[in-house]
């Protein structure tokens, strides 16, 4: 499983919605953009990313840096940018 499924599974779990219908109406975006994102044909971008943090109040870096492999898949630059949290 990808993290962006993650962060949409815990978005369900902590508003208690039982369907990705629920899902795209408390985020306020189509069921297609959640099947698109759950079938990864498109990813997160940050705004939305953004939004999800706020609603699971966590950290912007945790999902930023949870994000790097849904978004870039260029090894040698997610690894540049995972080393770049340790710093």
């Amino acid at each position: 499983m990808n993290f962006t499924n993650e962060l949409l599974d815990s978005v369900k779990r902590r508003y208690g919605l039982t369907s990705d219908y629920q899902l795209c109406k408390k985020l306020g975006v189509s069921s297609s953009r959640i099947g698109n994102y759950r079938s990864e044909r498109s990813v997160l971008d940050w705004d939305m990313a953004f939004k999800l943090a706020d609603m699971l109040q966590v950290d912007d870096q945790y999902v930023v840096y949870g994000l790097l492999e849904d978004k870039y898949k260029n090894p040698r630059l997610v690894n540049a940018l995972r080393q770049g949290e340790a710093v």
